[in-house]
């Protein structure tokens, strides 16, 4: 969508574009699923623990109940990656809103000044160093880690190093600018085959091809 003929079109008629948006939020709602997540993951707990106790009594665990519960731990992953994307598009969405408001400037209702948009216009660490601190933090969990893992190690790597951009804080996602985009980079980073997609919720790790 980055070709001269689609921004023309979007230019021409802007509700293409809003349309194009709309899609994409409700191809990554997580509210879509039947089921939710709160029932997924009570679901995923009772054949976690099925599993465990006949694996304790030597008795052969049943293929399909296997299946299930790798089904489920792939479900809530995806659900969980989708959540951050919306996430980060209620974000980029608000900065968005808050330049075409300062563009439009003050309507004739009012004469007060517009408050500054929340986007910082100041130095931050390139996505491409951020996926790199985030593979060397996963191999040093030994390939996998909880979320507040992997961001706490990559802050220990970063520190020192973080520019003034990224220690703006977010408040939409609660957080520094740097750790809500390493967050949205690891979403990318499965898309992309570096992260495996199918890890279970909140957790980071590594591809076989990253390792």
């Amino acid at each position: 969508m980055s070709g001269h003929g689609d921004l023309d079109r979007f230019v021409k008629d802007p509700s293409v574009l809003v349309d194009l948006c709309r899609n994409v939020i409700d191809l990554l709602d997580p509210e879509s699923v039947e089921t939710s997540v709160a029932d997924q993951e009570a679901q995923l707990r009772a054949i976690a623990k099925a599993v465990d106790q006949l694996e304790k009594s030597g008795v052969p665990v049943p293929a399909p109940l296997r299946s299930e519960k790798t089904r489920l731990a792939v479900a809530l992953a995806v659900q969980a990656d989708a959540k951050q994307a919306l996430a980060q598009l209620a974000d980029e969405f608000e900065d968005i809103l808050k330049d075409l408001r300062e563009r439009i400037g003050p309507t004739p209702a009012t004469t007060e000044p517009r408050p500054r948009g929340k986007r910082s216009k100041l130095p931050a660490t390139p996505h491409a160093v951020l996926r790199e601190q985030i593979v060397r933090a996963i191999q040093k969990l030994g390939g996998s880690g909880r979320v507040a893992e992997v961001i706490e190690e990559m802050g220990r790597q970063l520190e020192g190093r973080l520019l003034p951009g990224d220690l703006v804080w977010r408040a939409t996602t609660n957080e520094p600018v740097w750790q809500n985009t390493a967050k949205w980079e690891r979403f990318q980073m499965t898309q992309d085959g570096l992260l495996r997609r199918g890890s279970p919720r909140g957790i980071w790790e590594l591809a076989e091809s990253s390792q």
